[in-house]
């Protein structure tokens, strides 16, 4: 389970992305600016690649608040996910 504390703080995000793994499930919470407006994505892939070797249409994002609580929410989400494609990730080599 993915833990909100392992997920740092919004100075963090406006630095770098976050990329980590729970178990199969790989995921990468970045800033999105785009307009006016800066949102946090949040995306989630079946391992056991990086994001940039695996394909698009692997990739599942969703859209927060770019704000701490917007982080707890993403990581919500994804342990949502987690739990729902549960099967998926018990067949990826980890």
């Amino acid at each position: 389970m993915i833990q909100r504390k392992d997920l740092f703080s919004i100075p963090f995000y406006n630095k770098t992305q976050y990329t980590g793994s729970n178990l199969g499930m790989r995921y990468r919470i970045e800033k999105h600016v785009e307009d006016d407006s800066t949102t946090l994505l949040a995306t989630w892939w079946p391992g056991p690649y990086c994001f940039t070797a695996t394909p698009d249409e692997q990739k599942k994002t969703n859209t927060f608040e770019y704000s701490d609580e917007g982080i707890g929410q993403a990581c919500d989400w994804l342990n949502q996910v987690y739990k729902e494609n549960a099967d998926l990730f018990k067949t990826v080599p980890i």
